[in-house]
């Protein structure tokens, strides 16, 4: 009886084990994702305005979103950095929401600048990946 408890007991942890390294790996290649994808796009949007084909007033507006994104961005790495520290169901949460925002504020970065260069950046983040 006690052999089978402690069974069960090495069970549960090493269930839990997987599904939070599962949680820490995807988590880790989004931020990775969202991060190149913001570099590539900055880039990419440098690149329209020394060509000539995004106005000042309009890379200034890009600049703004592309902040929101970033900060955005940033609060998501902070709050998986807290959940590493303390990888408790309440961090997972915190996580899932701030990524949640991340990905809202990556569409809002993306729209505008498809406006005015159609098909530039991936409409989603998720469709970066693939």
């Amino acid at each position: 009886m006690r052999r089978r408890v402690k069974l069960g007991l090495i069970i549960i942890v090493a269930l839990a084990l997987v599904a939070c390294a599962t949680f820490q790996q995807n988590t880790y290649r989004t931020l990775y994702t969202a991060g190149t994808s913001y570099d590539t796009a900055m880039t990419t949007v440098s690149t329209f305005q020394k060509q000539g084909l995004i106005s000042t007033a309009q890379r200034e507006e890009i600049n703004k979103l592309a902040n929101i994104y970033y900060v955005a961005y940033h609060a998501s790495v902070d709050a998986f950095e807290a959940y590493k520290l303390s990888t408790t169901s309440s961090n997972e949460e915190k996580v899932i929401s701030s990524m949640t925002s991340m990905f809202s504020r990556w569409k809002d970065f993306a729209s505008y600048v498809n406006r005015l260069r159609p098909g530039t950046l991936a409409p989603d983040l998720a469709e970066v990946d693939k």
